[in-house]
């Protein structure tokens, strides 16, 4: 009696298979979408800092206007002189720039340091991805997440937190301050001096945009690697 021919192998699970790295295809596509986003909002609220620093540091726009010359009354007019109370001639005015830099200093800072922490939370979740569906390109994800991870650090206002601490140490803070940008002096008594300034109101930005960067390129190595392997799984499962 023939033995009867073996069975050929039972490919029911193929259409799950493409269904499941399509999942993950369109997770990871999600993901990178997010990131595009997030690091433009990220990289904006660093430059309007940056350009707010440039308009106080070598600008006048944020400087007091002068108040208008009163007019002369002729000499006929004997009018009693009006009573002028002494909080409203104080009271100096200001130009629409500088009530748009202080309004958009802060919601800039806000607006850069959540779209960080929703970076390390991107990187995290393709992190996760990458891992549960054995892809490639988890080193390249891994390091974008410690980077950003930095860089939350940095964006973080510690200043403000350690307020004991405050003109003590150079605490490296990223965002600046509307009073920062309005009190600057105007000359340094020393190239150290003028090296700390510098550094703090525009090295420490460079620095942050440089580390945004780093963790970019990082990330996208390993979503390249990741589509590659994607791709190769379902050229092989259509076969």
């Amino acid at each position: 009696m023939a033995d009867n021919p073996p069975a050929a192998p039972d490919s029911g699970d193929q259409p799950a298979d493409i269904e499941n790295c399509q999942d993950y295809a369109g997770a990871m596509r999600t993901i990178s979408a997010a990131r595009r986003l997030f690091l433009l909002l990220l990289v904006l609220s660093l430059l309007l800092h940056v350009g707010a620093y440039c308009i106080g540091r070598w600008t006048n726009v944020l400087a007091p206007t002068p108040p208008a010359e009163p007019e002369t009354a002729s000499p006929s007019a004997e009018a009693a002189p009006e009573a002028i109370d002494p909080e409203e001639a104080a009271e100096p005015e200001f130009g629409m720039v500088y009530y748009a830099v202080r309004l958009v200093m802060p919601l800039a800072e806000f607006v850069g340091q959540v779209s960080c922490g929703a970076l390390v939370l991107c990187y995290l979740l393709a992190v996760n991805v990458a891992l549960s569906g054995r892809l490639g390109g988890v080193r390249g994800t891994v390091s974008a997440f410690f980077w950003m991870v930095v860089l939350l650090a940095l964006l973080f206002p510690w200043d403000r937190w350690l307020g004991d601490l405050r003109g003590q140490v150079q605490i490296p803070g990223v965002y600046l301050t509307f009073d920062e940008v309005t009190d600057l002096a105007d000359e340094f008594p020393n190239l150290t001096a003028a090296v700390v300034h510098y550094v703090r109101f525009l090295g420490y930005p460079l620095l942050a945009f440089i580390i945004a960067l780093v963790g970019d390129r990082r990330y996208a190595k390993g979503y390249r690697l990741a589509q590659r392997q994607i791709e190769a799984r379902l050229s092989v499962r259509r076969l």
